[in-house]
């Protein structure tokens, strides 16, 4: 017996995508043979859907990957690849009923045994598969019933699956390309999307072109056939500035990263630019702050770092006050998000006096004191994403006026990395994208690569276990809700604003979307003669 699928992610309208980015061109006014460049900000890790940890890897991959969900911009869970789906009784076996009319890009047929290949692909040890892996859970077997029938099974119930079969890094490849490329298969991605892989460039672009074959596109998206853009090129450009001079002197018709000053100077621009605000779901920009080394082992520190903070002011100083400020481990899109948390730890410097001195910390002079020892905090920040340094910067003056010696070292990836897991430091900005609360799971159970606050405790892993298994939808809020209350009474984060890409594009082009999660789309897109 089976029952209906239950969703696995709230709706909620996301109300800043520009109706202008939306809209469908007139056909007439097309051009079919338009070539697409778009100013990319961030370098590429790999092009394997499979093995990439990038965020910014994603909307490549969903160009040219498709999924066996669709998951549109409010998060529902729409056909894509699989036409239905199904659920046990029992809570641990999807089936899913397969399009017949699929083909890759190398001409191999998509199938159950695809599926399969694919499953089995992302949880061999040897693939090393980064993000994909933890979307699947514990729900690691698949086993074709039929040539169009897949079950994945889980090892216990699993209710996020569902959702996250929607976002790109479980992109099904073809079996074929696995099996030719190995361990070059990031270097030859081959799905069965809107777009082909034609070339990489390290730290220069990544070329696609249209996949003339392509009739299966999502029905949510709204537009039938193939792309009609014939080629994009994503120029890597990780130098803001230089990504600002390229689309403005015309050299690209889009731009992904808009800095926030920019934004604002080319929003009111509207005779030669549209604008999309893509939300990328998850737990938006936030710092983990380490609860294993001192100081930041006393909660009354962490609670006196959330109180002294100006998190309006952070985004005011780094980014220009372009984002809303978030004040939750879940942004609001995500299922599970608790607005009764927002008020937890306003900005206030005398609270963050009291709660220290009420610990036992004293202010003999410009810094606070305990037993001998100056509270000295250490920022992590990684260098190569731009950002992460001006938050970190910004954080320190405020936390430098409340009397708390807060020091910043921008790190290359591998030190930044290493300092995280080791707990080498005191905060560090970052983000993680998710489209389920299950989000929590890597960055506060124990032993998970992104524990790297370094906290455990037993009641809040009973909960994220719970949550976890939970299909009723009502039960399964209240149990995030329980769940983020005790890391913000911890303070084992501090949430600091929304992630959101600021797209700048020509007036020209229309039609550009995104997938649920934050994955620009071009599969919609068109430009104008």
């Amino acid at each position: 017996m089976t029952k209906s699928i239950l969703r696995a992610c709230a709706v909620a309208a996301l109300s800043v995508a520009s109706h202008a980015a939306l809209a469908q061109a007139d056909t007439a006014a097309v051009d079919r043979n338009a070539e697409l460049v778009v100013g990319w900000g961030e370098p590429v890790d790999t092009l394997n859907p499979a093995t990439t940890g990038a965020r910014d890897v994603g909307p490549l991959d969903v160009n040219m990957f498709d999924t066996l969900v669709w998951l549109t911009p409010d998060l529902k869970i729409t056909p894509h690849l699989a036409k239905s789906w199904t659920l046990s009784d029992d809570g641990k076996t999807y089936t899913f009923e397969l399009r017949d009319d699929v083909t890759f890009h190398d001409g191999t047929p998509f199938d159950a045994a695809a599926v399969v290949a694919n499953i089995d692909y992302i949880t061999d040890k040897d693939t090393q598969s980064n993000i994909g892996l933890n979307l699947l859970g514990p729900c690691k077997s698949a086993k074709a019933t039929g040539q169009y029938t897949v079950e994945i099974t889980c090892a216990q119930p699993y209710a996020p699956l569902l959702a996250q079969m929607g976002e790109p890094y479980l992109g099904i490849q073809s079996p074929a390309a696995i099996k030719k490329w190995g361990k070059d298969l990031g270097l030859h991605p081959t799905g069965t999307g809107p777009f082909e892989f034609v070339s990489y460039t390290p730290n220069q672009s990544v070329v696609v072109k249209r996949n003339e074959k392509y009739q299966w596109g999502p029905a949510a998206v709204g537009h039938a056939g193939p792309p009609d853009i014939a080629k994009i090129t994503f120029q890597i450009v990780p130098n803001a500035q230089a990504r600002v001079a390229q689309f403005q002197s015309g050299q690209s018709q889009i731009m992904q990263e808009t800095p926030g000053i920019f934004w604002k100077a080319l929003s009111p621009q509207t005779s030669r630019y549209t604008s999309l605000s893509v939300p990328i779901t998850g737990m938006g920009i936030f710092a983990p702050i380490n609860a294993s080394k001192w100081p930041t082992d006393d909660v009354a520190v962490r609670r006196a770092i959330m109180y002294a903070v100006d998190r309006e002011g952070v985004i005011k100083l780094a980014e220009a006050g372009v984002y809303p400020v978030n004040n939750t481990p879940l942004v609001k899109e995500v299922f599970g998000h608790d607005p009764s948390l927002e008020d937890m730890y306003p900005f206030d410097p005398d609270k963050a006096a009291e709660t220290l001195k009420a610990a036992g910390w004293t202010k003999p002079g410009e810094f606070w004191e305990k037993d001998g020892k100056q509270l000295t905090l250490k920022l992590t920040a990684i260098s190569t994403v731009s950002h992460y340094p001006l938050i970190a910067q910004a954080i320190q003056g405020y936390l430098r006026k409340a009397g708390m010696n807060a020091e910043v070292e921008q790190l290359a990836t591998p030190a930044w990395l290493a300092a995280n897991i080791h707990g080498d430091m005191s905060l560090t900005p970052l983000q993680y994208i998710a489209v389920d609360p299950d989000a929590l799971h890597l960055w506060f159970l124990p032993d998970q690569y992104f524990n790297w606050s370094h906290y455990t405790n037993p009641e809040l892993t009973d909960l994220i276990n719970k949550g976890q298994q939970e299909t009723d939808p009502d039960k399964r809020a209240k149990i995030y809700s329980d769940a983020q209350r005790i890391i913000m009474e911890q303070a084992v984060m501090m949430p600091i604003r929304e992630n959101i890409d600021l797209v700048m594009m020509s007036n020209k082009l229309t039609g550009v979307t995104y997938s649920g999660g934050g994955f620009e789309y071009f599969g919609a897109a068109s430009l104008a003669k």
